[in-house]
């Protein structure tokens, strides 16, 4: 039964990619109009993917009250990706490295992403402008300012304030949100993480009959003067006070020892 599942998924994953991909491909060339098109594509994209793996996702609050802007969230792999798309029409910022990857390179170039190269200062500025223009046309744009994924259950990492330059020179709203995934049956963990690799990490996704994930939205914040380390300290604080309520509540929330060697790869730049 598990292994019929995964090979109907893959099956499945391998049609749609390609039907998304070409629904998004009118929109590679344009202006601001087209790429708000393609955040909208990207949210298809999402919601069939989340229909092929039966990711449920429960949104908690008032999605209405956020029109654009900036989304912050914690993090824990690829599957919040797809959870986020489900939700906004968004905008990706991947870093530039993928754009040469075989296949996925050329798949993502298509949703009209901001490519991000942080071994180039020279390009900050014209990063910066392009955050700006963004989210000034009213397109979400997120980020996972941990830097990094985790576990999810050990609380969360500080944030770097860098993300938080391009809103801080605005006047656009900052949509904080808590993502949750729930325990799998098995006891397994979803969060892609610390030194696991994709294929066997996406191998025992594939097998889970159902996963369900909480998106919770917390009142907007906006940066009213102040700069990105101040708005990255304020967002973490509001993060992370409702985290440790939701995961509290659950019994979810663990000591951040399992998350330890993990954090300090990824300082060293293993993610």
């Amino acid at each position: 039964m598990i292994l019929f599942r995964r090979i109907f998924r893959i099956i499945a994953l391998l049609a749609w990619l390609p039907v998304i991909g070409l629904i998004s491909l009118p929109f590679k060339i344009g202006g601001w109009n087209s790429i708000r098109r393609v955040g909208y594509c990207a949210r298809i994209w999402g919601r069939g993917i989340a229909r092929i793996i039966n990711l449920k996702v429960k949104v908690v609050g008032d999605i209405g009250k956020f029109s654009g802007g900036l989304i912050v969230s914690n993090h824990q792999g690829y599957l919040d990706i797809i959870a986020h798309a489900v939700v906004f029409p968004l905008r990706f910022s991947p870093k530039s490295d993928i754009r040469s990857w075989p296949i996925l390179g050329w798949y993502l170039g298509i949703s009209r992403p901001i490519w991000v190269d942080r071994s180039n200062k020279h390009k900050s500025k014209e990063l910066l402008y392009e955050f700006i223009a963004t989210m000034s046309h009213h397109i979400p744009l997120i980020i996972y300012p941990e830097g990094t994924s985790t576990n999810g259950q050990s609380g969360l990492l500080p944030f770097k304030s860098t993300p938080f330059a391009a809103i801080a020179e605005t006047s656009l709203p900052i949509q904080p949100i808590v993502t949750i995934f729930d325990p799998m049956p098995d006891g397994g963990n979803v969060a892609w993480y610390g030194d696991q690799t994709l294929l066997p990490h996406l191998w025992r996704i594939l097998s889970y009959a159902r996963i369900n994930v909480e998106i919770h939205l917390l009142p907007l914040v906006y940066p009213e003067g102040r700069n990105r380390k101040e708005l990255a300290d304020m967002v973490h604080g509001l993060i992370g006070k409702k985290y440790n309520e939701i995961m509290e509540a659950k019994g979810l929330l663990q000591n951040n020892n399992d998350q330890q060697s993990s954090t300090e790869k990824l300082i060293q730049g293993i993610r």
